[in-house]
């Protein structure tokens, strides 16, 4: 079962999505998406949402912000934000 997390916690995780699309080419804002997702990881383990911690933990493990080149993982991680996202969003309006 999938946990209910806040509104204001699927809100900053659509946020951070949005962040990630337009962090593919920009450095600084791919580091700016990596330390926005790690304070809402530490933000769900503070509130014991530990299964969507994990969750960020995996995205975060394949995030790795490189200056002047493009990130390998982009895809897949944006895939796997949006997916976490996307699953509390639903899970909320159950």
């Amino acid at each position: 079962m999938a946990e209910k997390l806040p509104r204001e916690v699927i809100e900053e995780l659509e946020r951070v999505s949005r962040l990630h699309e337009q962090a593919v080419c920009d450095h600084e804002k791919c580091r700016e998406f990596s330390e926005n997702l790690s304070d809402v990881l530490v933000r769900l383990e503070d509130m014991k949402f530990y299964k969507t911690a994990d969750k960020l933990m995996s995205v975060l493990i394949n995030c790795k912000p490189k200056e002047a080149s493009h990130c390998e993982k982009a895809t897949m991680v944006g895939e796997m934000i949006k997916n976490v996202a996307k699953e509390a969003k639903k899970e909320a309006g159950k």
